[in-house]
């Protein structure tokens, strides 16, 4: 035991004395103070200056009564209208009847006919399907007859949706089953399959009556007037005035 604390002693005596000599630690360094570096000038914005352009040129519209046809606007009179003619029916054009223009080819409609081409050609032009039908008023622009094609029974179905002129024989007539409209057939079919001319209980008395239009059973017709394809009855010329009846022998 003495033995051991000898030497517990001894080593307590080594480190006292290492504590003693060991020399003092230097102090710690003292840091400067750091100073944050001064903010940058602001940057000046950018102003966006769009280039100097030439002023872009005045938008100018042509008048439309002088833009359709030559030789500009006129007051609308019968004798400016002369040797012009209906270009549904072909009859000679009358201010009295109402008139419309077709703004595309210039040809002119009285106010019934315009319906007939509105209700049954879904307001396309029969001289050149355009939609751009409008009444005139108290102007008018030099206009122009429409001559329409000649068509047979063997071509006809190449012309739907305009006014024709036809040639044949009728080999029938019927009549409607409300007992009120015509069809005057060119071939031995039914109503619905056969090509035919319709009269409209409107148009019967203007062609005058049904006396007239049965007679017409045997005949040879030449007729002028709007070929359809009716999606229900079949191919067809609507008929709405005498004048359409061009012949009969």
């Amino acid at each position: 035991m003495l033995y051991i604390a000898l030497i517990v002693g001894f080593f307590w005596i080594v480190s006292w004395f290492r504590d003693k000599i060991k020399p003092p630690s230097p102090p710690p360094a003292s840091r400067p103070n750091r100073v944050p570096p001064p903010p940058p000038p602001p940057r000046p914005a950018t102003v966006h200056r769009p280039s100097r352009q030439a002023s872009p040129s005045p938008i100018r519209f042509n008048n439309i009564d002088n833009a359709i046809g030559t030789g500009g606007s006129e007051n609308l009179s019968q004798e400016n209208l002369d040797g012009l003619r209906d270009a549904f029916t072909g009859a000679p054009l009358d201010i009295a009847l109402g008139l419309y223009r077709c703004s595309t080819c210039q040809v002119y409609y009285h106010r019934e006919s315009y319906d007939v081409v509105r209700s049954e050609n879904g307001g396309r032009c029969v001289a050149c399907a355009s939609t751009a039908i409008v009444q005139v008023h108290d102007k008018t622009s030099p206009g122009r007859n429409f001559t329409p094609d000649v068509v047979t029974l063997a071509n006809f179905r190449e012309h739907f949706g305009h006014v024709v002129t036809f040639e044949g024989e009728v080999k029938t007539v019927r009549i409607s089953q409300r007992g009120t409209d015509f069809a005057v057939m060119f071939e031995r079919k039914s109503w619905v399959a056969g090509f035919k001319l319709v009269f409209f209980r409107q148009a019967v008395r203007k062609v005058g009556g049904a006396d007239f239009i049965n007679s017409l059973q045997g005949r040879r017709v030449r007729v002028r007037g709007l070929l359809i394809n009716h999606a229900q009855f079949g191919p067809e010329i609507i008929i709405s005035e005498r004048s359409m009846i061009l012949e009969v022998t």
